[in-house]
């Protein structure tokens, strides 16, 4: 080190901080450079971080609409394995919306049971005629064809 020297004049004292102001700064000679480099930066971070938002909002948009596709097409679904048991069983299509099932297997068994139901109130036929013999011994019936024969 350098030995120390007594400042004696102002101009000499003037020298000394003024070297001393010049190093430092030449130490922070880029400070302006690099606070407008921190604002851009900043400003593109804010630019990034509204994108950033708007897509995760319609990312949500997006997916919630999906969903209700999905809905829609998984409903579609349902409704056409319906119709397919209905038809299967001899049921009217008015009545294909009233099977309840969550898959194909319980909605045969449903199918079953109203197709059961439908056919055990169907009236038989009966087995021989149980109508008595009219006889028309008084002329009756000819008197009757000849009123609406005219």
């Amino acid at each position: 080190m350098s030995e120390f020297k007594t400042i004696e004049t102002q101009e000499e004292l003037d020298r000394i901080v003024k070297e001393r102001l010049a190093r430092q700064k030449e130490k922070y000679a880029d400070y302006d450079a690099l606070k407008s480099r921190v604002k851009e930066l900043e400003d593109e971070n804010a630019e990034l971080h509204t994108a950033a938002d708007v897509s995760a909002k319609d990312k949500t948009a997006q997916e919630s609409q999906i969903a209700e596709l999905q809905s829609k097409i998984s409903d579609y679904e349902t409704e056409k394995t319906r119709t397919r048991v209905a038809l299967q069983y001899g049921l009217p299509l008015d009545l294909a919306s009233r099977l309840r099932g969550d898959d194909e297997e319980a909605l045969k068994q449903d199918a079953e049971n109203l197709a059961g139901l439908m056919h055990a109130n169907e009236p038989k036929a009966p087995l021989k005629s149980t109508e008595p013999t009219v006889t028309d011994d008084k002329g009756w019936a000819q008197m009757t064809r000849q009123l609406t024969e005219h």
